[in-house]
């Protein structure tokens, strides 16, 4: 269930959820979108991608609403030039960062108060040119990392490799335009979740924090995030007694 949130900006929250559910579900789900936000989903082609946009995006509402004492369908969003939504002006919590990611039918939802932040999951899986995209988007010590750890353990070092700094990444806010070869994250599996170097400074990297997320078996995740590291606060939630019903109050 979704708790309360205690007052100061010393937590992140992140939330772990299910994209999977029934049509009439997803009919709910939907009515709590805004035209702009409906007229999204009904661009995918898939259905499939339709479901999860929609679930990801009522969830976040659900949310960013008990966050901001607002009811989910009164919550605005703002995007920056790069897509990034945030929270638009004359929201009741407009300092809040908050941040979404999902693969197959996994979502996480990451939210602070007073800070930016990216998250980012994967499913682990064979990648056949594993080593060749590394090479080509990885820092050489990243790629040897990479290289050097068992082959069972290749596939997950690739992608906390990959989550850790796609979190970064978006809590920076700017797409990909800061190069993945810029910034150094340890990813030997085992390791702790850290940003090592930003363009060769340890100094800059030390000012960020980095979590490392196991959301479900066979996925990997990160929260990146500027500042002292927080606690974290990470949940599983089920979007038809825990979304649904705040939809309905």
């Amino acid at each position: 269930m979704i708790g309360s949130f205690p007052a100061g900006p010393l937590t992140i929250y992140c939330w772990r959820l299910d994209l999977r559910c029934s049509d009439a579900t997803l009919a709910l789900l939907a009515s709590a979108l805004s035209l702009d936000e409906r007229q999204r989903a009904a661009r995918f082609i898939s259905p499939r991608d339709r479901r999860r946009f929609v679930a990801t995006r009522a969830s976040l509402r659900v949310l960013l609403g008990h966050y901001c004492g607002e009811r989910p369908r009164a919550i605005r969003l703002a995007y920056s030039e790069y897509g990034k939504p945030y929270l638009a002006s004359g929201s009741t919590v407009p300092r809040v960062g908050f941040n979404v990611s999902h693969a197959a039918d996994v979502a996480l939802i990451a939210l602070t108060a007073d800070s930016a932040l990216g998250v980012d999951v994967e499913e682990v899986r064979p990648i056949a040119d594993l080593l060749a995209i590394a090479s080509r988007f990885f820092t050489s010590a990243e790629v040897e990392t990479i290289t050097t750890v068992s082959s069972e353990e290749r596939d997950l070092a690739f992608f906390l490799c990959w989550t850790r700094k796609e979190a970064f990444s978006k809590a920076l806010g700017d797409g990909l335009t800061f190069e993945l070869d810029r910034y150094r994250v340890a990813c030997r599996p085992g390791a702790e979740a850290r940003i090592l170097e930003i363009d060769g400074s340890t100094a800059a990297a030390a000012e960020w924090s980095l979590y490392d997320l196991r959301p479900a078996p066979g996925y990997v995740g990160a929260v990146a995030m500027h500042g002292v590291p927080r606690t974290l606060d990470f949940q599983t939630l089920d979007i038809d007694t825990d979304i649904v019903p705040k939809l309905c109050e």
